[in-house]
């Protein structure tokens, strides 16, 4: 049974467009997930005014999220040889590293010990930047 989980996730992931479609996959459920902690940290805090406008304000800005990031997929076709879709897996990566550190930062509230997981997240945002301050430089 894990064996073929493996091999169904390895097919998923083995075209350009398989990985785009994964990630966007992973960003959903990472989405999902972030307001699931973030609304029972807020719930377990006391100085936290838990309402139900809140929180349907916050499905309405994931939905939003999710929505503009699918829309994405059809105009990544419009960009000429592969570089739409490479585009669209750096946004959706991007994306994800913030909601996984958004996530980091809920569990973080509820008390669960995080500092390997906020140094990792930490590294993958210091490795973009100084690929940003490489090429802004001219260096490689």
């Amino acid at each position: 049974m894990p064996q073929q989980l493996f091999q169904t996730l390895a097919q998923a992931v083995s075209t350009t467009e398989g990985k785009a479609l994964y990630l966007l996959a992973l960003l959903c459920l990472t989405m999902a997930l972030d307001f699931l902690l973030g609304s029972l940290a807020a719930w377990r805090d006391p100085s936290v005014k838990f309402t139900s406008g809140r929180g349907i304000d916050g499905i309405l800005r994931k939905l939003a999220s999710i929505l503009v990031l699918t829309l994405c997929i059809p105009v990544s076709a419009l960009i000429p040889q592969g570089a739409g879709t490479f585009a669209l897996i750096v946004l959706y990566l991007g994306y994800l590293v913030m909601e996984l550190a958004s996530v980091i930062e809920n569990l973080e509230r509820l008390g669960a010990p995080v500092s390997g997981l906020q140094k990792f997240i930490e590294n993958i945002s210091e490795i973009g930047t100084h690929d940003d301050e490489s090429r802004r430089s001219g260096r490689r």
